[in-house]
């Protein structure tokens, strides 16, 4: 029989043999580090996909016992994203596998032809690979090699390939062996790099992450540049040794992918549970439906050679093997803490849905009325009558003439300003004033454009936004930069309380300034390594820091504006309460915070730290919830993905109202006079009584460019003077008047 690299007759792909087997070779898909795909076909015409495997590693009789043990659990392996095994012949001369054909590019070939998916499509994908991944370990196999180059777009859904090849040099776990790589370092685990302990499961979770990572930013989040580009060595080094760069994943997927991308095997989430948050990730589909999505139908019908044998030519593609091998045994379940919200650029806790939003802005989100006074404002104590608001006209702009694609996943964000106009923001790019009749008053750039941080916002008689050397004031009339604060490492978290406005610096330092000048008031290093919450109310500042990524032992201190403790001594939540706690809110009596569930990104409980006994009380959700409480009025609302929203008095710890609004991918909700105003998918405003939860009216729809705004939830309404302004999940900003909401 001749080999994968014999004579034979010439085709497309090159020379290749005419039989393998009983199959008619057709021509030469690729080739990788363990051997050459050749497309052939059975008598009765069916395709299949061969891999011939090089004889260096054939003449290895290691390798052959361990390839026909492998080639055994690889035929019980069926399911629907993974690309049968039909044939093998372990003891041929070289030894050969076949799997199913699968028309369809691959994951890497889509990308480089048409750039990231969007979140919703690599959310889907995730869910996918880690049904395959179920399937593949439920036959005692570990794949050892998931990569985009390994991941088939069919049709129906993606396919899962070279799960049946063994590894190449027997238990080594070496990087380079003459040479060549073995293995794809940017999504290989530490511990195929490193050698240290058992391959496992994890590792193909560790690549699963690596692999959405890939998806939704078109490089791996351990190279800087595309896929084809960067030193293996390097590479490898940095999966071993450095945080992941995810900076470019968007926030429904940050928690996904960080929890994954763990460095501790032991720490990664089990295959199942990586299912559910996949699919939860994409609230307004499961992945069932991922079928009629055009990346899957570009894919396949793009004309591509790319089968389930691998990539067109030479390269990394699928062609190279993995390095499956049978599983050692299972991993003992652990309860895991949220080491994702930790690591890398991820330091500050901001939860699934709002990693560019001030979930820690000011506290009490009661009315935008409450506010600090601005220029032009009666002094306190002269108590004349308000002058009556003017009627808004409604009016509607696209976000796109300011380059805000999708504003659901920009981080961007709006507020009430004075003249009854509103600010608004994308996160690390520019800051926007509009006019009560929607004309742009100024546009401010911003520095870190495509980056997160703070949001713009009214601080007394100015506006705060990110500038080139940190912060800097603006002149709500014209834009202009009254002053700046030199704050180069601001994190995305700024609390602005009565007399001063306080910052995240670096990993561990919390910054003080005034509300009114340049003027530096303190700063203070929290005892943790990592600050992980910072909260703000009055003069007072609540700063959550732990001392390392695996997120257990939060140390909790009260500080004052100046930057000095309040507290004697940190405190310490007692045992009962979970480490798994992320900041919502802060008033004059009390902190708190919500619980995350140990597998998925959702809270089910509420906790109130009392500031005066540092005693935690505990209120239990009738139901889970998405991670992205409020604190409005003195009451929490939490909400989930079906609709319905929750009310809870944190001070008694009862259950005010749980109500199923209808309201389904809405945003989180904005107190104004007794009212609760929140917008859905599409565009619409809602009101609700927040005494009961009862609907009041509805708007009408306002969607903005179709296939926008495919992911996340839409930016909370922003409510003034007679007025609410509403960002949809796509690319439009709209203002409508609260008397024509009413009608």
């Amino acid at each position: 029989m001749a080999d994968g690299g014999g004579e034979g007759r010439p085709g497309r792909g090159g020379d290749h043999p005419e039989r393998i087997g009983d199959y008619v070779v057709e021509r030469r898909l690729g080739s990788g580090g363990m051997g050459v795909v050749h497309l052939a076909r059975t008598v009765a015409g069916r395709q299949v996909a061969i891999k011939v495997i090089r004889r260096e590693y054939a003449e290895n009789p290691g390798f052959r016992a361990r390839f026909r043990r492998e080639v055994e659990a690889a035929r019980r392996v069926s399911g629907a994203f993974t690309a049968p095994v039909v044939d093998a012949d372990p003891d041929g001369d070289p030894p050969w596998l076949a799997t199913l054909y699968v028309p369809g590019g691959s994951l890497t070939e889509r990308i480089d032809r048409q750039g990231p998916l969007t979140p919703r499509e690599a959310a889907r994908v995730g869910a996918e690979l880690a049904e395959a991944l179920l399937d593949i370990h439920r036959c005692g196999l570990v794949h050892r090699d998931l990569k985009p180059g390994n991941v088939l777009l069919a049709e129906d859904g993606v396919r899962v390939i070279d799960f049946g090849i063994s590894r190449a040099l027997g238990d080594s776990h070496r990087l380079t062996e003459d040479g060549a790589v073995l293995g794809s370092p940017p999504f290989m685990a530490p511990e195929q790099l490193t050698g240290d302990g058992e391959v496992t499961t994890a590792a193909d979770v560790f690549a699963l992450g690596a692999v959405v990572a890939y998806a939704v930013t078109g490089h791996s989040p351990f190279e800087a540049g595309r896929l084809a580009g960067g030193d293996p060595l390097a590479v490898a080094y940095r999966v071993v040794h450095e945080s992941p760069d995810l900076g470019d994943v968007p926030d429904s997927l940050r928690d996904l992918v960080s929890l994954c991308l763990v460095k501790d095997p032991e720490q990664r989430p089990e295959v199942a549970a990586v299912l559910r948050m996949a699919a939860w990730a994409d609230s307004r589909a499961q992945a069932a439906g991922v079928r009629e999505s055009p990346v899957w139908r570009g894919a396949a019908g793009g004309g591509s050679d790319t089968g389930a044998g691998g990539r067109r030519g030479a390269g990394s593609g699928s062609g190279s093997g993995s390095e499956a091998t049978t599983a050692g045994g299972r991993r003992r379940r652990v309860r895991r803490g949220r080491r994702w919200a930790l690591a890398g650029t991820a330091l500050v806790a901001v939860g699934a849905a709002g990693a560019a939003l001030w979930l820690n802005g000011p506290a009490d989100d009661v009315d935008p009325t409450d506010r600090p006074t601005v220029a032009g404002d009666p002094a306190p104590g002269d108590d004349p009558a308000p002058p009556e608001p003017r009627e808004v006209e409604p009016w509607e702009v696209d976000l796109r003439d300011w380059g805000v694609q999708d504003a659901a996943t920009e981080g961007f964000g709006c507020e009430p300003a004075p003249e009854q106009g509103v600010l608004c923001s994308a996160a690390g790019q520019f800051a926007l004033l509009l006019n009560a009749d929607g004309t742009e008053r100024w546009r401010f750039n911003g520095p870190r454009t495509g980056l997160m941080g703070p949001n713009a916002t009214v601080v007394g008689e100015h506006v705060l936004a990110q500038s080139d050397g940190g912060l800097a004031a603006l002149d709500p009339a014209s834009g202009e930069v009254r002053w700046e604060i030199d704050a180069p490492e601001l994190g995305e978290t700024l609390v602005v309380g009565d007399e001063a406005l306080a910052f995240r610096n670096g990993d561990s330092t919390v910054r003080f300034y005034a509300n009114d000048a340049p003027d530096p008031l303190g700063s203070w290093e929290v005892p943790g390594r990592y600050l992980t919450d910072l909260l703000g109310h009055g003069d007072r500042f609540l700063a959550v820091s732990r001392e390392d990524e695996s997120g257990q032992d939060p140390r909790v201190e009260l500080l004052s504006a100046e930057g000095r403790p309040v507290w004697s001594t940190a405190a310490t939540p007692p045992p009962e309460v979970p480490s798994l706690l992320r900041g919502i809110g802060m008033d004059e009596h009390a902190a708190y915070f919500e619980e995350w569930d140990v597998d998925l990104p959702v809270a089910n409980a509420v906790w109130r730290l009392d500031l005066e006994t540092r005693e935690w009380a505990r209120t239990e959700f009738p139901e889970p919830t998405e991670p992205r409480t409020v604190l409005a009025g003195g009451v929490l609302y939490a909400s989930s993905t079906g609709g319905v929203l929750i009310a809870i008095d944190p001070t008694a710890g009862e259950v005010l109202w749980h109500r199923a609004t209808g309201v389904e991918i809405a945003s989180q909700p904005a107190l104004a006079d007794g009212v609760l105003h929140l917008s859905d998918g599409d565009g619409v405003l809602h009101r609700l009584s927040a005494e009961d939860g009862e609907p009041l009216d509805a708007g009408e729809p306002h969607p903005g460019t179709p296939g926008a705004g495919s992911d996340a939830w839409p930016p909370r309404p922003a409510v003034g003077e007679g007025v609410a302004f509403v960002p949809t999940m796509g690319n439009t900003l709209y203002a409508v008047p609260l008397g024509a909401a009413a009608e």
